[in-house]
Order: structure tokens, then C-alpha cells, then sequence
């Protein structure tokens, strides 16, 4: 049984770094919000801690992108407070990011979307805003109360794009640090 599993584990251990390195990200980054939740904040700050090269915009729009940016990280979760705050309602927020992570797209941009504010930041506009962004994702980190149902697993599987579950928001730094240094 031993010889089994340290057999096992020799086999899978550099199979699973390979799949790891295939997926990195290069800097500088923008972050933005699809839906104004205090998520992108949130973000900011976590992307601070990692040290990444970035700018933040909750209400990035197409004119913003720019040939230096390299990966775009769009936060996703619903406030009607912050949309109110922005002055747009939830359709125009839906144009803008369309048309951002579709441009962001045509310029070979990598598209990181997020889910970290857990269970309370999901409801029917935010799963709404979600479907709009993970089928642009390279990459999808949630947090796992913001995944309890397997809507991120199921959304994920549908779209064949990565997700990454984390168990707490601050968790999310250790992800960006083994992404961007992979890809600096």
C-alpha cells in the first residue's frame, strides 16, 4: 500500500504543477466591479497585499483599456446600493461590462472573475452578472460560501473555464501571488 501511494504520488504531484504553470498572468493589472459591490474594494486591497502592479476602476469602460494592461480582474456581486451610488442602473451595468471584457478579449487580455464576498453577495442579479462574466474567464476564484449550491461548479463545468475555490476571502492573496509570480 505504501509503494502504492508513493507511486501515486510521484506520478501525480509533477502532472498537477504542469497543469498549474500552464495558467499565469502577467502585470499590470486593472480591477473592476461587475455589479458595484464593496467586492472590487475588497479586491484592491488583497491585490495590494500581493504586491501586483495595478489600477482600480469600478467603472471601467472600454476607453480605459489600455496595450499595457496585461489581465483584467473583474469582481463580481450586486449592490443596489452601489449601482445607485454610480448613478447606473443594473442594464447599464451590464453594457459596460460586456462591452469591457469583450474589448479587453479582442485585445488578448486575460480575464481573472471573482466571487468573494460569499452567500450574501448571490442572489438573482449577481448569478445573472456571473453568467455574463465567467464564459470570458480564464480563470475563476470563489470563495466557498459564495459556492455552496455548485452554482461556480456548475457555471464552470458548462464553460470549461479553471475555478479555484478558496475557504476565506483573505485566502484570495495566496492565489494571486502563485498567478502573477508564475506569469511575471
Amino acid at each position: 500500500m505504501k509503494r502504492f501511494v508513493l507511486t501515486f504520488l510521484i506520478v501525480i504531484f509533477p502532472f498537477s504543477a504542469m497543469i498549474a504553470q500552464d495558467l499565469t498572468f502577467q502585470q499590470p493589472v486593472l480591477i473592476t466591479s461587475a455589479g458595484q459591490s464593496a467586492g472590487a474594494t475588497m479586491m484592491k486591497v488583497l491585490a495590494s497585499r500581493a504586491k501586483l502592479q495595478f489600477t482600480f476602476n469600478n467603472l471601467a469602460k472600454v476607453d480605459d483599456l489600455s496595450e499595457e494592461i496585461r489581465t483584467i480582474i473583474v469582481v463580481v456581486g450586486a449592490s443596489s446600493k452601489g449601482l445607485g451610488a454610480a448613478g447606473i442602473d443594473i442594464e447599464q451595468e451590464i453594457q459596460r461590462v460586456t462591452a469591457l471584457l469583450s474589448r479587453a478579449k479582442e485585445m488578448g487580455m486575460k480575464i481573472i472573475v471573482a466571487h468573494i464576498e460569499g452567500q450574501s453577495r448571490r442572489g438573482k442579479t449577481s448569478d445573472q452578472l456571473s453568467e455574463l462574466v465567467v464564459p470570458f474567464a480564464d480563470l475563476v476564484i470563489v470563495t466557498k460560501p459564495g459556492n455552496e449550491d455548485g452554482f461556480f461548479t456548475n457555471l464552470c463545468e458548462k464553460h470549461q473555464k479553471k475555478l479555484i475555490v478558496v475557504d476565506t476571502t483573505s485566502a484570495v492573496q495566496g492565489v494571486l501571488e502563485q498567478y502573477f509570480k508564475a506569469g511575471e
